[in-house]
């Protein structure tokens, strides 16, 4: 079982983070992946395809942008675990989101990408060992190791499953 990381002077990673409950990192992450597909399996596509208000992401694009954030910190994952020296960049999530069109493809689609996208980072944390698991990188100008990202997977799908939960279903 890894180590629940430290955050480091990250506001934003230890809000994510503080929502993940002690356990095997590897294990909370798959069995999430079971429980949000499982979950968004029973929405159809005209409720998928709705914001809960105007000026707000339809559940299409929140589920888009779960999936974009997570192949952007999965790479970031694996930068750092490969000893990258240069700072990573940030994600303007509301431009990745407009410039994505999610509206325009399937529930059925999205879903297929959220599922897969997990399934490569449970596969990339697989082979993470326990020095990279702990090496720290720099990501939007602050320190981050390879085990907050992981954390902050976690945290960032249980922080939008919240919302989903709260102002979609």
């Amino acid at each position: 079982m890894r180590p629940r990381p430290l955050c480091i002077d990250n506001p934003e990673n230890d809000n994510y983070v503080r929502l993940v409950p002690d356990g095997d990192i590897e294990e909370i992450l798959s069995n999430q992946r079971t429980k949000t597909i499982t979950l968004l399996n029973s929405v159809s596509e005209e409720s998928a395809s709705k914001a809960y208000a105007p000026g707000k992401w339809t559940l299409k694009e929140v589920i888009g942008h779960m999936t974009d954030s997570e192949r952007v910190m999965s790479y970031r994952m694996l930068a750092i675990a490969r000893n990258e020296s240069e700072p990573l960049p940030a994600m303007e999530q509301d431009r990745y989101v407009t410039m994505a069109n999610f509206n325009k493809l399937s529930w059925e689609q999205l879903l297929a990408g959220l599922d897969a996208v997990r399934a490569n980072t449970l596969s990339l944390i697989s082979t993470i060992d326990d020095a990279a698991w702990v090496r720290s990188g720099t990501v939007m100008n602050s320190p981050v190791s390879v085990g907050i990202i992981a954390y902050g997977i976690a945290g960032h799908e249980l922080h939008h499953l919240k919302v989903i939960s709260d102002k979609y279903l």
